[in-house]
């Protein structure tokens, strides 16, 4: 790896960009830090982190693995094939393929091994973004995204979930480091390099097409100035090919031939929430909690810092794209934190070259001066790997496991279910082997009248209800949060057994209230 930065040549160097062994003895402590607390409490149960999104892959991937495990008992087999085909068609399932790879290999079903791959999707994606901020500000810069991006607590935890984010990011992250190799030698293996990432990123979750459009347009425009010297030059097409066909086929696949995708661009666009206030505060909240407030102002003056006017086009397009993006998906952009992570490594890459500028401008630099940043840095280091340790420790799941393969057997395999229980009825899918129809939750019904749709709650309820033979319910907070279901089954439906955790309604047995 080539730590040499020209732009340094004509200033003071420091800290890292003077000593290269302490470069490289840091990032092997942080690579560390980062892989020890990600891999503590591996085999816990995935509901440290939108436990709704993991499980939705945990049963699509375990129904690719039981697809052709012959050993299987067959109702087993057939329930696991039937929840992977049961859930939503959002995004192609290249995490749960490969998952379901490993599965295979080790021979063996375990949630521990997509969370393994996840951490190492997200650490090459760390060790390319430190390159690019090595290639556009210097090594300190480096070593700072690097920090940033593998001890952050809300990225040590969200890279550790099974979904696609991580892989979605490090894909990103390296056709970004592609095109900042376009932007310094324009020829056909960086624009190959640019141009395949971001189209697999794109391919693995769309919702990253917003920066990547956004950052690869400007710098083509920013560089080559005049329509005509843009379409003369080949390595541009082969960057814009390959970064939109794999989508284009993936929507042709899903709208034409498949029709699965029909209905997931519904509920998504909401304009109305633009004029919200209170839309723009939860945006902000989301930004605070996931890469901290003053990381994301930090990273705002970092792209004035940055020297070379194509890299600050660079950095100011990402960020116009994360913003264009939030306006498309407004509510998911303010209420669900993950849609923030194709933001990191965004922010991070600016916020490093503004604390670059810090380090930059001791005034009097020696062994006492480096000797505080270095301590600053490891105080940062190692308060964020301990609040992440102690979080993972405080919140053990394993007992979870354990309550819904009992829950299973309070029914007989004949038995239709509804309820409301967390997580849209994954956990009793997934450890139970049980099938349950969900009843919405209430930001479910919030998102559809958002949406203009209309509920007769009498009616729909006795809709849903038809051919089941229990109504259960483990979340009992958001029966709480629905006093007129709550009305409806309390004065109509006995109660076949309750206690603390939860309800079974028996809807054979009315009470007549």
């Amino acid at each position: 790896m080539n730590t040499d930065n020209p732009e340094t040549s004509l200033k003071k160097e420091l800290l890292f960009n003077q000593n290269k062994t302490l470069f490289y003895i840091f990032f092997v402590i942080i690579l560390l830090v980062g892989l020890g607390i990600r891999f503590y409490d591996l085999t816990d149960a995935p509901l440290d982190f939108h436990p709704t999104r993991q499980l939705f892959s945990a049963l699509k991937a375990r129904g690719m693995f039981y697809e052709n495990l012959k050993t299987a008992p067959e109702w087993q087999r057939e329930f696991a094939i039937q929840q992977w085909k049961k859930q939503g068609f959002i995004e192609p399932p290249v995490m749960e393929r490969i998952t379901a790879f490993f599965y295979q290999v080790l021979g063996m079903e375990a949630l521990w091994i997509p969370r393994v791959l996840a951490i190492l999707f997200w650490t090459i994606g760390g060790v390319f973004l430190m390159l690019i901020a090595l290639a556009i500000i210097d090594r300190n810069a480096a070593i700072i995204a690097f920090l940033l991006f593998m001890v952050t607590p809300y990225s040590a935890i969200a890279s550790r979930a099974f979904q696609p984010d991580p892989l979605m990011v490090m894909l990103m992250i390296i056709g970004l480091w592609g095109l900042v190799r376009w932007i310094k030698d324009e020829n056909m293996v960086n624009g190959v390099i640019a141009g395949l990432f971001s189209g697999l990123a794109i391919f693995v979750k769309s919702v990253v097409i917003f920066p990547l459009a956004f950052v690869f347009i400007a710098v083509v425009i920013f560089k080559k100035k005049s329509l005509k010297n843009l379409i003369k030059s080949p390595s541009i097409w082969v960057m814009g090919s390959l970064s939109i066909l794999p989508y284009i086929g993936y929507l042709i696949y899903g709208l034409k031939i498949n029709g699965a995708l029909t209905s997931e661009f519904s509920l998504r666009f909401f304009p109305e929430l633009w004029t919200d206030p209170a839309f723009w505060i939860r945006w902000n909240n989301m930004i605070s909690s996931v890469i901290g407030f003053v990381i994301f102002l930090a990273s705002i003056i970092g792209i004035l810092l940055l020297k070379k006017p194509v890299h600050r086009v660079f950095l100011t397009a990402l960020f116009a794209g994360y913003f264009v993006y939030g306006l498309t998906l407004p509510y998911h952009i303010s209420t669900h934190d993950y849609y923030q992570l194709p933001f990191i490594p965004i922010a991070v890459l600016g916020a490093s070259a503004a604390f670059s500028q810090v380090i930059q401008g001791v005034q009097k630099p020696n062994w006492l001066s480096n000797l505080v940043i270095i301590g600053v840095l490891a105080y940062y280091l190692a308060m964020n790997a301990w609040d992440v340790r102690v979080s993972l420790a405080r919140n053990n799941y394993r007992n979870e496991v354990t309550f819904w393969q009992k829950m299973a057997e309070k029914f007989s395999p004949n038995d239709s279910l509804i309820g409301i229980t967390q997580d849209y009825g994954y956990r009793l899918n997934y450890w139970g082997w049980r099938d349950i129809e969900n009843w919405m939750a209430t930001y479910d019904f919030s998102l559809r009248e958002l949406a203009g749709q209309e509920f007769d709650m009498k009616a729909y309820f006795e809709e849903q209800i038809q051919g089941k033979d229990y109504f259960l319910v483990t979340n009992l907070s958001e029966l709480d949060n629905q006093p007129e279901i709550k009305q409806i089954l309390f004065d109509n439906y006995s109660i076949q057994e309750q206690t603390g955790d939860y309800i079974i309604f028996d809807l054979h047995q009315k009470t007549g209230k």
